[in-house]
């Protein structure tokens, strides 16, 4: 078996972090899931690969087993209450258990908030924030009952505002939502919740790029970060090394390692008896104009704009 990097320690190599550990990724035909799947059975877990396409989930399995791991593939429709529980209960029934839960599976486009489509926007929702819902609280009442498990949610970077992926971020808005009270309802129960925020080429990529470069005839960069570089972080969030690592966005950048700000309220708050129009309005130009934060992925080294690209430098990115 090719050795794999490190998982939860720099430059070493380590083996095993999930050894006899039940784990299911979703949307693992390719990608990004692929790439989980395949680290998580190299590292000793049984994993059950999902796909909507069951060739593809089918090829992922067959690659895991002729690397010696083991795996099964699975089907099944996660944006269906029933799809979400029969594959979860597929795990427990084909390994006895679930211990761990990667929410991966995603639909993806690109449009101006005008041209929007109701099929497109439902299609995308029901995958994305109703299949993470619904594959969660089947495998939490498993986990909660046993008193231990992991799951790590997929989130993006668009969940912070980046331009005409409106309802896309909106759906990963609402994945690392479920991440922050799922790991506070889970906690006492000795359950872990936690979520990652990747970067890799991938199919998604792919399509953000087609969208700029060939309809807009706008300048886009290549993606180098391959899916294989994100999976050591999903890898360790599900070991029992993560243990204490609860309710986090993980960010992965390439050769940046990072952790999200979750929403908060920013201190000090102003008060007043009465907050009318007037008031308000004064309290604004007095101070809260000034304390606005920045919209989208704050460190990026790209900007985007609606209708242009720009590189920012060192002193825009704050370094």
């Amino acid at each position: 078996m090719a050795a794999t990097r490190g998982v939860g320690t720099a430059g070493a190599e380590r083996a095993g972090v999930l050894q006899g550990k039940a784990v299911v990724v979703t949307g693992a035909g390719q990608g990004l899931g692929a790439a989980y799947a395949r680290l998580a059975a190299a590292q000793g877990a049984r994993v059950l690969v999902n796909d909507i396409d069951a060739a593809a989930a089918q090829a992922v399995v067959q690659g895991i087993e002729a690397a010696g791991g083991q795996a099964a593939a699975n089907a099944a429709d996660i944006s269906i209450w029933a799809g979400a529980a029969e594959l979860i209960g597929e795990c427990i029934g084909r390994f006895g258990t679930i211990d761990g839960l990667v929410n991966n599976a995603a639909r993806f486009y690109m449009s101006r908030p005008e041209d929007e489509e109701e099929a497109a926007m439902r299609a995308l929702l029901a995958v994305n924030v109703l299949g993470t819902a619904f594959c969660g609280v089947h495998a939490l009442r498993h986990m909660l009952a046993r008193g231990r498990g992991a799951i790590v949610n997929v989130t993006s970077g668009s969940q912070t505002g980046t331009t005409l992926q409106g309802v896309y971020g909106a759906s990963k808005g609402a994945v690392a939502s479920l991440t922050y009270s799922w790991s506070v309802d889970a906690a006492p129960h000795g359950v872990r919740v936690n979520a990652v925020s990747p970067m890799a080429k991938t199919p998604m990529a792919d399509v953000a790029r087609s969208y700029f470069t060939d309809r807009h005839r706008m300048p886009w960069p290549q993606v180098a970060v391959s899916p294989e570089d994100n999976a050591p972080v999903v890898a360790y969030l599900l070991s029992d090394a993560a243990q204490g690592v609860n309710g986090q966005v993980v960010r992965i950048d390439g050769d940046r390692l990072s952790l999200m700000t979750h929403p908060a309220v920013l201190h000090p708050p102003l008060e007043s008896a009465r907050w009318g129009v007037d008031e308000v309005a004064q309290a604004f130009e007095a101070q809260l104009k000034s304390r606005q934060l920045p919209v989208g992925v704050v460190g990026a080294e790209l900007v985007l704009h609606p209708y242009a690209l720009r590189y920012p430098r060192a002193a825009d990115a704050g370094g």
